[in-house]
């Protein structure tokens, strides 16, 4: 017979069997049940990391936002600091632009106040009006637009005045000052006329020149009222028919052009005559030795006139004083004297 397996063998192999099945079999399933760890384990570390990056990714624009706000920020900041600054500067500029206005207004009321005063500056006459039944005046200053005038302009007795008319036409004429009248130079006879009031040598130039002529020029060059109906007589010589005239308007216009020609001929020749004259009884009386006078005098019964230019560094001017109907020589020559010295007084 042939060899028999045993039963117990057998059984004993199959265990076996079973056993190395089950062995892979549950390897397998460690294996696979693993690997399944692995990947879900692995596979959220990586979307975090990829969230990570993501975050850190936004997180950078974030921060490059941030400074971008924030250099808009500095730079908003340094423009209102600018806008303050400009508006503290414009304000500085209004201020100083105010109170330089304010200034300037100050100025203005001071020099309108000072002109104020300067135009309620009067000067007195009353004195010349006491011993005088009319009264003619006016001060003209040359440098500015003073004025103080009794405005009673017309026409009067000229006395020794119309001779400054006639020396005004006799210096108008053909070749001048170097005429030769009677074998004298023209200035021969102007001088002692002007500056002693020698009617005869007035009367040699009124018979020379014609009392048509002279009065055609008078009223050609502006001077309506000053008229010679006659030749000059003695001051104690009453005449009651015919007179010289002139008036306040008249002796101011020749006198302001001497003035205003005083550096050409031949006002310059006239300005000279009349700074001679040696009859200082009236406006140059009372007035410093220092202060140059071109005037001319006149006296008649009455009649005490006296009109020239007071030359004064400072405030030059014209004056005029003509009176009529005079009841006292004195007086009237003192009140013009100090009517004239006040008229220096006035400032410019």
């Amino acid at each position: 017979m042939g060899k028999h397996t045993d039963p117990n063998e057998k059984s004993k192999g199959k265990y076996v069997v079973v056993g190395l099945a089950a062995l892979l079999l549950a390897g397998g399933v460690y294996f696979g049940v693993t690997r399944i760890l692995n990947t879900t384990v692995e596979k959220p570390k990586e979307t975090v990391t990829a969230k990570e990056s993501q975050s850190s990714s936004k997180e950078k624009p974030d921060t490059s936002s941030t400074k971008k706000s924030a250099k808009k920020t500095t730079k908003k900041s340094s423009e209102t600091k600018d806008k303050k600054k400009k508006t503290t500067e414009s304000s500085k500029k209004k201020t100083k632009t105010s109170s330089s206005s304010k200034k300037q207004a100050s100025a203005k009321k001071k020099s309108a106040s000072k002109a104020k005063k300067k135009t309620t500056v009067k000067l007195d006459a009353s004195d010349l009006t006491k011993s005088a039944g009319k009264v003619y005046y006016d001060v003209q200053y040359l440098k500015n637009k003073q004025e103080f005038s009794s405005k009673n302009s017309e026409r009067t007795i000229a006395a020794n005045i119309i001779e400054l008319f006639i020396m005004d036409y006799a210096l108008a004429q053909k070749d001048g000052s170097n005429q030769v009248i009677e074998d004298k130079p023209l200035n021969e006879w102007l001088t002692p006329m002007i500056q002693q009031n020698d009617i005869n040598a007035t009367n040699v130039l009124i018979d020379h020149y014609g009392m048509g002529n002279m009065n055609s020029y008078f009223k050609e060059q502006g001077y309506p009222d000053t008229y010679i109906e006659r030749r000059m007589v003695d001051i104690n010589v009453r005449s009651t028919d015919k007179d010289n005239y002139t008036s306040l308007n008249d002796c101011m216009k020749l006198l302001r052009k001497i003035y205003d020609g005083r550096d050409q001929e031949p006002q310059k020749t006239m300005l000279d005559i009349l700074k001679g004259q040696v009859i200082r009884t009236k406006i140059p009386a009372k007035l410093p030795d220092n202060i140059p006078v071109a005037n001319i005098t006149g006296e008649q019964q009455n009649v005490e006139n006296d009109i020239g230019l007071v030359l004064t560094e400072e405030n030059p001017f014209a004056i005029v004083i003509l009176t009529n109907n005079v009841s006292d020589i004195v007086k009237t020559r003192t009140a013009i004297a100090d009517f004239s010295l006040a008229a220096t007084k006035i400032k410019p």
